[in-house]
């Protein structure tokens, strides 16, 4: 494995690492939201961003990267300039039906307009909320040739 801080364009396994052992969440993003328009989700996309780019260089991390076609939908973190994505997630939201098809169709659409193979799923929550149905929703994506990952709060 390349070091991903050496790398200009570090592979997918190689990000994956990086989000399992180098991030880290502290407990108060999945607090409450403190103002209208703020969101959970949104925390962790800033958190994650700030860690990345201190990793990777603020040149090769992007929020919000136009993925094409009709709809303009956006991956929340884009790597290398279209390489690879990352669909955040707070694992509360995954407790809805309509959330889940949500995210499965995201997935579905921006591995075939953008990122292929080269796309994960980042879910953030407390340990309690890994569960059964998290796995479900794991093995699914990683059937579908992304990559899940679920990353703990830490306290």
């Amino acid at each position: 494995m390349t070091n991903p801080v050496q790398s200009q364009l570090a592979s997918v396994d190689d990000v994956v690492i990086v989000l399992r052992d180098k991030i880290t969440l502290p407990s108060s993003i999945l607090r409450s939201t403190t103002y209208q328009g703020e969101s959970k989700e949104k925390r962790v996309q800033n958190n994650l961003f700030d860690q990345l780019k201190g990793i990777y260089s603020q040149s090769h991390v992007n929020t919000e990267f136009s993925v094409g076609g009709h709809w303009g939908m956006k991956c929340d973190i884009d790597l290398f300039h279209g390489k690879i994505g990352i669909e955040l997630k707070v694992a509360e939201q995954l407790k809805s039906a309509s959330n889940v098809e949500r995210l499965m169709g995201q997935v579905v659409y921006y591995m075939k307009k953008q990122y292929g193979s080269n796309f994960i799923v980042f879910v953030a929550g407390k340990p309690k909320e890994y569960d059964a149905s998290m796995q479900e929703i794991e093995g699914i994506i990683n059937s579908l040739g992304a990559r899940f990952i679920y990353k703990e709060v830490i306290k």
